[in-house]
């Protein structure tokens, strides 16, 4: 990018100007990113309600579908929430016959969760809408592109965990 004069503020760096700064780009990333995950959210919550399950249960059941039998522990880690919130939201999954929790076999103190028949088939028909909307969400937008951006991602979300341990640490 070239290099051009300092920021403006928000106004420039939000603005549909195609010349802005170091500072503002980055922060139009950061507004974009914010904006395009608050409008797929929006979206998401409309093409799961057939399915009748939210677009925290499908997040829940999509992170279970690739480690089925996972403690709530383990779950709530891997997703980032809270035990208490992740514990809510298994209690809703389970009430729908989505998953249910079974007692670890070496400690009945730990309940292990799994995807029910009814789980599977709800994330399989989440899989194909999500498929068929998909090609509507990214149309103009090429494979590389694609590609390119969840490497981006990835490196920003690495960078953020990185943070949020650091400022953990700085609380305690």
């Amino acid at each position: 990018m070239a290099k051009l004069p300092s920021s403006k503020g928000y106004d420039a760096a939000l603005s549909s100007d195609a010349t802005v700064s170091d500072e503002d780009a980055k922060i139009r990333l950061g507004f974009m990113i914010h904006d395009s995950a608050r409008l797929r959210r929006i979206v998401i919550d409309e093409i799961f309600k057939p399915l009748k399950v939210t677009r925290s249960q499908a997040w829940a059941l999509a992170y279970l579908s690739r480690r089925d039998g996972l403690t709530q522990s383990d779950l709530a880690d891997d997703m980032d929430l809270g035990k208490v919130t992740l514990s809510g939201l298994i209690d809703r999954l389970e009430d729908v016959g989505m998953v249910e929790r079974r007692p670890d076999p070496s400690d009945r103190r730990i309940k292990r969760i799994f995807i029910t028949k009814e789980g599977r088939r709800v994330i399989k028909e989440m899989r194909v809408i999500t498929l068929e909307n998909n090609r509507q969400m990214l149309e103009d937008i090429s494979l590389e592109e694609v590609v390119q951006t969840v490497e981006v991602l990835k490196k920003l979300n690495r960078n953020l965990k990185s943070m949020k341990s650091e400022l953990l640490v700085k609380d305690k």
